[in-house]
């Protein structure tokens, strides 16, 4: 009975060392995507920084371009 006893705690013991294995092995896989997530997402976030400061160029352009049409209608008023 002794032996059915030891056996039985044998076999939790296995089944926690593999539990222990099994999240060990997972952790790698979970922070490699994690950190590929997090690249993404800077990659994604410099693009918008991009788009937003080449439509902030466009913009200005926009502005002289009217700033000048306005003094050359003012001039032409002269």
């Amino acid at each position: 009975m002794r032996s059915a006893h030891s056996g039985f705690d044998i076999s939790k013991s296995k089944e926690f060392k593999f539990q222990q294995l099994a999240m060990l092995s997972i952790s790698p896989i979970v922070r490699s995507v994690q950190r590929w997530w997090l690249q993404r997402a800077e990659q994604h976030y410099l693009i918008c920084a991009d788009v937003e400061q080449q439509r902030a160029r466009e913009a200005q352009m926009n502005v002289a371009y009217y700033q000048k049409r306005a003094a050359m209608a003012r001039s032409a008023r002269i």
